[in-house]
């Protein structure tokens, strides 16, 4: 392998570690983890008309208004160039409290930029194909 294909190769594990990293931070509402895991001019777009940063999520975890009881995340895709890494895939997740009757199915897309040698977050872009009743 050369030079580049290392690069490459141990750029795509650390991307895979980290979509695995965050996902078990939103599970645990563990926001210092998600604070140093996410940039803070992160952009988060979903089909639940929410369009929010960094600061508005962390304060919607915090406050309990946003919390999971699951979520299991499946990377299909990883595209990384340069500084930059795209992973996309799929999703199954349940809300804690009132709205907990649902399991919803959906696909993603992460942005990840390395930035003085720490990748972090940057998109995400999350597009609900199906909710359930449990």
């Amino acid at each position: 392998m050369s030079a580049s294909e290392d690069s490459r190769a141990e750029s795509q594990r650390e991307i895979e570690d980290l979509e695995q990293q965050e996902a078990e931070a939103l599970l645990r509402a563990d926001t210092s983890a998600l604070r140093m895991l996410w940039s803070d001019d992160l952009l988060v777009n979903s089909t639940a008309n929410l369009i929010a940063g960094k600061a508005i999520l962390l304060e919607m975890i915090e406050s309990g208004r946003l919390r999971l009881q699951r979520l299991e995340r499946r990377t299909v895709r990883l595209a990384i160039n340069g500084d930059l890494a795209v992973a996309t895939g799929n999703e199954a997740s349940q809300l804690a409290g009132a709205a907990s009757r649902y399991r919803f199915f959906g696909s993603y897309m992460n942005v990840w930029r390395k930035r003085q040698g720490a990748w972090q977050l940057i998109a995400r872009h999350v597009g609900v194909i199906e909710r359930k009743e449990t």
